[in-house]
């Protein structure tokens, strides 16, 4: 399957990965209206942004984040061959340095990784239902910078997510059966 960049100084590249049944890249549209939901706020990515991605797949998130000039970009994913993969990317497009990949669970990384982050992006399999765990771990161990930004993404059916309003602003968009989740960590 072919994958291309939507936006940023890559845009238009293209990169290959193998077909899975498993595998369910973010759409390109709903990239677009991520990136620009970001861009329109004080969310956006910037050269001094950290994004991590968390449950990577093919990578396509953290490749748009570095695309648009982010700082670095953490991948998380746990199945080695597409780490492997996410690896050879990397290198294709010469972002290896400002990448690193754990290939490990994402619960593993939480709970073991100390990196402060702007932008976290979540997109676990369809029919998880263990959002607010995510958020608790990236509560209990300060992954956010203040005013940093979690996005979800998720079935636009799921009502497993309870957000948090004492510390997050909050705001939403769906886009066909996908529904993505702004939560904007508030100062303290």
């Amino acid at each position: 399957m072919n994958i291309r960049i939507s936006g940023g100084y890559l845009k238009g590249r293209r990169f290959s990965v193998e077909k899975s049944s498993t595998l369910r890249p973010t759409m390109e549209s709903t990239r677009l209206t991520i990136f620009s939901v970001l861009n329109s706020s004080s969310k956006s990515i910037t050269e001094e942004s950290v994004f991590i991605d968390l449950y990577s797949g093919t990578g396509i998130m953290g490749f748009e984040a570095l695309s648009r000039g982010a700082k670095k970009v953490i991948f998380v994913e746990k199945n080695k061959n597409l780490c492997t993969k996410i690896s050879d990317n990397l290198e294709k497009f010469d972002l290896i340095t400002k990448s690193e990949i754990i290939c490990s669970p994402v619960y593993s990384f939480l709970n073991f990784k100390n990196i402060k982050a702007s932008h976290i992006f979540a997109d676990p399999p369809y029919r998880f239902k263990e959002y607010n765990k995510i958020l608790q771990q990236i509560e209990l161990n300060q992954f956010l910078n203040n005013n940093g930004v979690i996005i979800l993404e998720m079935d636009n059916n799921s009502k497993e997510f309870v957000y948090q309003k004492e510390l997050y602003d909050f705001d939403d968009r769906s886009k066909g059966g996908t529904k993505i989740i702004f939560m904007k960590r508030k100062s303290d």
